[in-house]
């Protein structure tokens, strides 16, 4: 063998062993388990106080991103060689690549800086990027498994989400430092705050719309569907309810047509829908008037200064430097205008907040390094995760959702890779 054949097989990729990666398959099982079902809520009823500013530093990091880095570390140290590990991360993942260096990119200024944000960089962006790295190490029978999980732990969401709003209680409340918010009355359920519920509730049922799912049967999507429709209402995300009944009639469209132009129709479907449509139209109007839909009216009613918010965020902007804008302005800075113009709760756009805090340079990196890395993700998934994607791109941009700190970006990558997988085998 020739110098130059060993050294290339020294650092050529080698997949993990057989035993070692059928521990890395429980771990990320363990993964989506912690991912879907702990929220800062349940974090506080088990003692950690992880939305809080008081604490420990260590508890303002999610369980999830913790056993995502440990999992990362054992899938590196089972491969027979460890160094393949980064070859194949240039060779085979360069969006996700790109986004890593951007990530840490940002995360350094903001460590070098002083800045607010470091827990951002590693529940919201590296979390994502592990999770996407150790999906590209399952097979087929793992998303399987992962997948009927996610049914499960969604479904359980949606009727702890419906439960909260019946008995007028919240079983894990959403908490800032200790302190549940009273005036809150949305449920919160396994997922934490309405919103985060709203956004994951809506991108199931888009994922469910479009196929996403091999596993569960077809007769049972009409009801998981209904079951998430109807948690969206108590979760009182007007946003996401809006945009799923707009992509779920835009989804139906060409379906009437096929329907109308003399396309054929089983006769149990048929019996289906001539049954539920008079039984959907009967049980709405009840629901109606029984004052279900009060939690959705109410906010748009009273929106808690969303869109007050929406207004006054472009205004810190007149009130900043250009070398401010461009490589960011001091977080207490930022804290104090925002304070000022009754922006407390929070920013509603990602893309506004990232470059008051981290200034058009950085937040230019990461936007381009994202970009990147949903292009890669998309080209890992089969046909069929458009609906979703559009879904996800158009929710984060109504309120500050990635540009803080938050799971919601690694539940939308393990959703896509787990719903609509391509075959593979290693």
């Amino acid at each position: 063998m020739s110098l130059q054949a060993f050294a290339f097989e020294s650092v050529a990729p080698r997949a993990a062993r057989p035993l070692a990666r059928t521990f890395i398959a429980a771990l990320f099982l363990a993964i989506v388990l912690v991912l879907f079902s702990v929220s800062s809520g349940v974090l506080w009823n088990l003692g950690i106080n992880y939305n809080g500013v008081t604490g420990a530093i260590p508890s303002k990091i999610h369980p999830a991103t913790y056993l995502a880095f440990a999992t990362l570390g054992l899938l590196m140290l089972a491969r027979r060689n460890p160094a393949s590990f980064f070859v194949t991360l240039v060779t085979k993942h360069p969006g996700t690549l790109a986004f890593l260096l951007a990530t840490l990119l940002v995360g350094g200024i903001i460590v070098l800086d002083g800045r607010k944000g470091i827990a951002t960089i590693f529940d919201t962006y590296l979390l994502a990027i592990i999770v996407a790295l150790i999906a590209a190490e399952m097979e087929t029978r793992d998303f399987t498994r992962a997948e009927k999980l996610i049914h499960v732990l969604l479904a359980a969401n949606a009727l702890l989400g419906l439960a909260e709003y019946a008995l007028n209680t919240r079983v894990f409340p959403f908490r800032f430092d200790g302190v549940a918010l009273e005036w809150d009355y949305r449920s919160n359920a396994l997922l934490g705050h309405p919103l985060e519920n709203a956004q994951i509730t809506g991108l199931y049922i888009m994922v469910l719309l479009a196929g996403g799912g091999a596993s569960m049967p077809k007769s049972l999507r009409p009801a998981a569907i209904l079951l998430q429709l109807a948690a969206l209402v108590p979760f009182g995300g007007r946003t996401a309810l809006l945009l799923t009944v707009a992509m779920a009639a835009l989804w139906m469209v060409p379906r009437v047509l096929q329907v109308l132009r003399g396309a054929r129709l089983s006769l149990p479907v048929f019996a289906a829908i001539a049954a539920l449509v008079p039984l959907l139209t009967l049980g709405v109007g009840l629901i109606a008037a029984s004052g279900f839909f009060d939690v959705i009216m109410d906010r748009f009613d009273d929106d808690g200064g969303s869109a007050k918010a929406r207004v006054e965020m472009f205004a810190i902007f007149n009130q900043l430097s250009a070398h401010d804008i461009f490589i960011g302005a001091s977080s207490d800075v930022i804290d104090s205008l925002r304070t000022s113009r009754g922006l407390e709760q929070g920013i509603e756009n990602p893309v506004i907040r990232l470059l008051l805090y981290q200034g058009v340079v950085f937040t230019t990196f990461l936007i381009a390094g994202f970009t990147l890395f949903l292009i890669e993700i998309a080209r890992r998934l089969r046909p069929g995760y458009g609906m979703a994607m559009i879904f996800f791109l158009v929710i984060i941009s109504s309120y500050e959702s990635i540009a803080n700190k938050t799971v919601g970006l690694a539940q939308f990558v393990v959703l896509l890779l787990v719903m609509f997988p391509k075959a593979r085998k290693i």
